[in-house]
């Protein structure tokens, strides 16, 4: 036995003596992000025609790809990831904030259907878990199983907003990112703030363009610019549209980036515009 020990310290201490040097000051270089290919097998336009009253559990193996276009790291967005092909896109229910950590704008997704559930708010299709609660035709996938249905692919450049006029919405733009350009919010709103900021309050606001067509930005009480000024100026501003109901809305990611509210300091009132 003891010449057993002795010939496997020896054999250690070989070892030891033939490994290469280290650096042990010097950090382990950042793991490239594994990423996964998957080929859509329907578009998200079909997907989402594929919804029925009271809900559509997705049975077989669907998949659709596309690109991310939120984020909620202003907070303006909670519990959702919304995707876009080039036929439409989509609320992804997730039960979890900071989920730009994990898919940032720009970011390619395969959203792995089966076993997920369509279901729809006020006529606002998402896809999301099947839920326990009758009152409600879907739910939040659970953080813990999220990447189960959400395989994150390759990064790209951020979608281009789909350039619209307020007379040009439709349902079949919700959930996409669109570009409105040569407009303004109400003039007798000039004074408010997105949103209440102190009481967590999610307020409506109204842009309107230069014949007096009108859409609704909708910002909660929660979002980090709730209690900034909306702008004052005309221009083009960007966000996602979505409807409740039959009535036309529009969510903004942030004030700060491409997505913000791009409006310049000339007022279209200046124009005498209704």
């Amino acid at each position: 036995m003891m010449k057993n020990r002795k010939l496997l310290w020896i054999s250690i201490l070989v070892a030891w003596m033939t490994l290469p040097g280290c650096d042990y000051n010097r950090f382990d270089e950042p793991l490239a992000e594994e990423t996964e290919t998957l080929a859509p097998t329907t578009t998200i336009r079909d997907l989402k025609g594929s919804y029925i009253t009271g809900g559509t559990v997705i049975r077989n193996e669907v998949i659709v790809v596309g690109k991310v276009i939120s984020s909620d790291r202003e907070g303006n967005i909670y519990k959702s990831l919304f995707i876009q092909d080039a036929t439409g896109g989509i609320e992804v229910k997730v039960a979890s904030s900071g989920l730009y950590n994990f898919y940032r704008e720009g970011d390619m997704v395969a959203l792995k259907c089966k076993g997920l559930k369509l279901g729809a708010y006020a006529e606002n299709i998402s896809i999301g878990a099947v839920s326990v609660d009758s009152k409600y035709e879907n739910d939040y996938i659970p953080f813990p199983v999220m990447e189960n249905y959400i395989v994150k692919g390759k990064k790209e450049a951020p979608v281009e907003p789909l350039t619209l006029t307020i007379p040009e919405l439709q349902k079949k733009y919700s959930n996409m990112l669109i570009a409105l350009h040569d407009v303004q919010f109400l003039e007798s709103e000039l004074a408010l703030n997105y949103a209440d900021a102190e009481h967590k309050t999610t307020q409506n606001r109204t842009l309107v363009d230069r014949n007096n067509n009108r859409l609704v930005v909708r910002t909660s009480g929660y979002a980090r610019f709730a209690g900034s000024k909306i702008a004052q100026g005309s221009g083009t501003i960007v966000g996602i549209l979505s409807y409740f109901n039959t009535t036309a809305q529009l969510t903004i990611i942030s004030l700060e980036d491409r997505k913000s509210a791009r409006l310049n300091s000339s007022h279209l009132a200046e124009s005498r515009m209704p």
